[in-house]
């Protein structure tokens, strides 16, 4: 037997949620054997969620495109070069240590060459990434490269459509105790910031950063007790859910939109109120 992380997205922070896949693993490094543990994987969380659609990200997926949204194969632009390169190449080609780096000639070979390059174990500690003439912090620990990953993925319309139809993301390749960095994790992220409504913050690094709580240095951003009930309180607004509002009473949620959701409430019938409206005025039942 063994486990692993299966990144399903949600909207609210961090944008996605874990769960852990015990299956019955087929040894081996041959291509054959991995898809196999892939299946297996799969199949195990769909007998536990046969509501979601899931999606191996990495070059031995049997999906339509899961290579493609692999860093190895997803492109980035980058405009010293003018051109676009795998997100692969532009995430190890960004790291500065103790000793060196950036290394930006990493970014003109290719993906395994770029990971296997020696001048990322000599270096000494790493200590940040440059990228385009700006630094960007280690913590949170993946923030640089679900950036990256997710703002390659919005230069990529076709993958965009793509991505969105699936709910949970698999990397059979990743090994949390090994790695820390993860394309299916950032995968999850990317669709939850999508249908949350928020994608367009994910383009600048400061408002980027804010949406995972910390400002463009990596530091906490001190959140209100007002935000956060309200944060809270969103992450329950959900269809099927009661609230109470002050006037009408009690009331199911029947569909939530971006800004307003449609109430059924148990006086009055069906009314549609205020999404910001309801954040601070309405009391979420539980």
């Amino acid at each position: 037997m063994a486990n692993r992380p299966v990144f399903v997205a949600r909207e609210s922070a961090p944008f996605y949620r874990t769960m852990t896949i015990d299956f019955d693993w087929n040894s081996g490094f041959a291509k054959v054997q991995k898809q196999k543990n892939i299946t297996a994987m799969h199949n195990e969380f769909l007998r536990r969620k046969p509501d979601k659609k899931i999606l191996e990200i990495s070059s031995k997926s049997m999906q339509e495109y899961g290579n493609d949204l692999s860093a190895f194969f997803l492109q980035k632009y980058v405009p010293e070069l003018g051109k676009k390169v795998p997100v692969e190449c532009v995430f190890q080609s960004a790291k500065t240590f103790q000793k060196g780096g950036p290394y930006k000639d990493i970014l003109e070979v290719s993906p395994r060459e770029a990971k296997r390059d020696g001048r990322l174990v000599t270096s000494g500690m790493l200590t940040g990434f440059i990228f385009e003439n700006r630094v960007y912090p280690l913590e949170p620990k993946t923030i640089f490269y679900d950036y990256i990953y997710i703002n390659a993925l919005l230069e990529n319309e076709k993958l965009v459509e793509e991505i969105l139809k699936y709910d949970a993301f698999t990397d059979i390749e990743f090994n949390p105790s090994k790695s820390i960095n993860c394309q299916a994790k950032a995968a999850a992220c990317f669709v939850g910031l999508y249908r949350a409504g928020l994608v367009e913050k994910v383009k600048d690094f400061d408002t980027f950063a804010e949406l995972f709580g910390v400002n463009s240095k990596g530091q906490p951003v001190q959140t209100s007790p007002k935000k956060k009930e309200e944060s809270k309180i969103s992450e329950v607004i959900k269809e099927g859910n009661w609230i109470k509002h002050k006037i009408y009473g009690k009331g199911k949620i029947v569909k939530v939109e971006k800004t307003s959701l449609m109430v059924d409430f148990r006086m009055v019938g069906k009314k549609k109120i205020g999404m910001e409206w309801c954040l601070k005025n309405c009391e979420v039942l539980k």
